[in-house]
C-alpha cells in the first residue's frame, strides 16, 4: 500500500511538471502571436488589417493577446515554484486553470463580433486556438480536464453561433456562405475533440499505471525470491511474467540436516556459531543456485530446497541429485581443510507433485511448498539418523536419474509415519 501511495505522489508531481511544460508551450505561442500581431498592426504585413473593419479592433486583439500572455506567465511562475519544490498542483486547480484558458478565445471572438457587428469571426483564426488548447490538454493525463475543456469550447462556439445568426446577421443584413448548421457542427466537433483528447489522456495514464503495476510485480518477485535463488532464475521469472500463485507442480524436494549441531552450539559462543553456519551454508547455497534450485526455508541446522520450482525443468531430479552429491563432497572438503570442524549431514531427496503458493497477508507472506512429496523427502532425511547414512533417496526418485556409476544399496521398503504405502529407500554412497 505504501508503494502505491508513493507512486501516486510521484505521478502527481510528474503531472505538475507536465502542466508546467504545457503552460510554457502556450506562453511561447502567445508571445509569438503578440509579436506578429503587433508587427502586422503597425506595418500591415500580409494585409492583416483588412481582416478588421475598424483599426481599433486590431488594437483590441493585441491587448487580448497581452492579457492572455500575462495570465499564463503568472501561472507559469507559480508552477515553476511548485516544480522546484517538488510539490503537487491539485487537479481541481488544473481544471479551473484549463477552463480559464479556454474562455479567452470565446471572449475575444464575442468582443470582436460585438464591436464590428460581423459574423466573420466564426471563421477567424481565433477559432483554431480551441483545438490547440484541447489537444495539449492531454498532457495533463486527465480525462475530466480534457473533456471539460471540449465541453466549454463547444458551448462558447455554439452560443456565439446563436448570437450571430439570431442577432448580428438579421440586424446587419449579412449573408453567410455556409448555413447555420455548419457552424453548429463545428461546436459538436469541438466537443468530440475534447472527448478524444480525454480518451488519449486516460489511455496514457492507464499505461503509466500498468507499467507501475508490472514494476511492482517484478519487485514482488525479486523480494520473494531474490535472496533465495540465483539471479538467472529471477530474471527468467520476470521475463516470463510467472506469478507465484497457487498451483500444482512436479518438482524435486531436498532436506538437509547438520548432524549434532545442537551439541556443537552448546559449547560455542554466538560468533563461532554464526561463523560455522556461514562457512557451511555459503558454498551450499552456491551449489543449489548453480543447479537451478531454490532454498525455501532455513531450519536452523538445515534447510529445505526445491528444484523445478518456480520454473519448471524437465531434468529437476538430475539437478537435485547432482547438487546433493556436490554438497556432501563440499562439506567433507571443508572439514579436511579445517574451515569447519569435521561435520556429517543427513540429506533426503524425493520428487513428485507438490502444491505451491503464497501463505500470509499483505504484511508478511511466504512462498510455501506442501504435499506428500515434501513430507516424504523430510522422512528420508530423518531416516539417515537411524540408518547411519548421509544420503537417502526414494526408489521412485532413483528410477528417474543417472547416478553416474556411484555405489548404492537398497534399505528395503519402509512405512513412514502418516503414510500407508511403503517407500523403498535407496542409500547413495558418496
Amino acid at each position: 500500500m505504501a508503494g502505491i501511495q508513493t507512486f501516486n505522489t510521484e505521478l502527481e508531481i510528474e503531472k505538475t511538471q507536465s502542466e508546467y511544460k504545457r503552460v510554457r508551450i502556450i506562453s511561447v505561442l502567445l508571445a509569438a502571436g503578440l509579436i506578429l500581431g503587433t508587427l502586422n498592426t503597425y506595418f500591415n504585413l500580409f494585409g492583416f488589417l483588412s481582416f478588421f473593419k475598424f483599426k481599433n479592433s486590431a488594437y483590441a486583439t493585441i491587448i487580448w493577446l497581452f492579457l492572455f500572455l500575462c495570465y499564463e506567465t503568472i501561472f507559469l511562475l507559480f508552477l515553476k515554484k511548485l516544480v522546484i519544490e517538488k510539490k503537487v498542483l491539485d487537479e481541481k486547480l488544473r481544471l479551473i486553470h484549463s477552463l480559464m484558458e479556454i474562455l479567452f478565445p470565446g471572449i475575444i471572438m464575442f468582443i470582436m463580433t460585438y464591436i464590428e457587428q460581423r459574423a466573420v469571426y466564426l471563421d477567424s483564426p481565433f477559432f483554431m486556438i480551441y483545438f490547440i488548447l484541447i489537444a495539449i490538454s492531454a498532457l495533463q493525463l486527465s480525462f475530466r480536464i480534457s473533456f471539460s475543456t471540449g465541453i466549454l469550447a463547444a458551448l462558447q462556439y455554439i452560443l456565439l453561433t446563436v448570437y450571430c445568426f439570431n442577432t448580428i446577421i438579421p440586424q446587419n443584413n449579412i449573408s453567410m456562405n455556409l448555413p447555420a448548421m455548419s457552424y453548429y457542427a463545428r461546436g459538436i466537433i469541438l466537443l468530440f475533440t475534447g472527448y478524444a483528447s480525454g480518451m488519449v489522456a486516460r489511455e496514457i495514464n492507464q499505461r503509466v499505471m500498468n507499467s507501475f503495476r508490472q514494476m511492482r510485480e517484478q519487485q514482488n518477485i525479486m523480494n520473494l525470491f531474490g535472496q533465495q535463488v540465483s539471479k538467472e532464475i529471477v530474471e527468467e521469472l520476470i521475463s516470463r511474467k510467472d506469478k507465484p500463485g497457487i498451483q500444482r507442480i512436479n518438482a524435486s524436494i531436498m532436506f538437509l540436516d547438520i548432524r549434532n549441531f545442537s551439541s556443537y552450539a552448546e559449547t560455542r559462543d554466538p560468533a563461532e556459531i554464526i561463523e560455522f553456519q556461514n562457512n557451511i551454508f555459503n558454498p551450499i547455497i552456491e551449489i543449489i543456485n548453480n543447479h537451478n534450485g531454490l532454498i525455501n526455508q532455513f531450519l536452523g541446522d538445515g534447510f529445505m530446497a526445491s528444484f523445478g520450482i518456480p520454473i519448471a525443468a524437465a531434468d529437476h531430479e538430475q539437478q537435485a541429485f547432482e547438487a546433493g552429491i556436490k554438497i556432501i563432497r563440499k562439506i567433507k572438503e571443508l572439514g579436511e581443510k579445517n574451515i569447519i570442524p569435521a561435520t556429517a549431514v543427513g540429506l533426503g531427496l524425493h520428487s513428485g507433485e507438490v502444491i505451491t503458493g503464497n501463505i500470509g497477508n499483505e504484511i508478511r507472506k511466504q512462498y510455501s511448498i506442501t504435499g506428500t512429496t515434501v513430507i516424504t523427502a523430510a522422512r528420508l532425511e530423518q531416516m539417515n539418523k537411524e540408518a547411519g547414512t548421509q544420503f537417502l533417496i526414494s526408489r521412485e526418485f532413483f528410477n528417474k536419474i543417472n547416478i553416474n556409476g556411484l555405489k548404492y544399496s537398497s534399505l528395503g521398503e519402509k512405512i513412514f509415519k502418516g503414510f500407508e504405502k511403503p517407500v523403498e529407500v535407496i542409500c547413495i554412497e558418496v
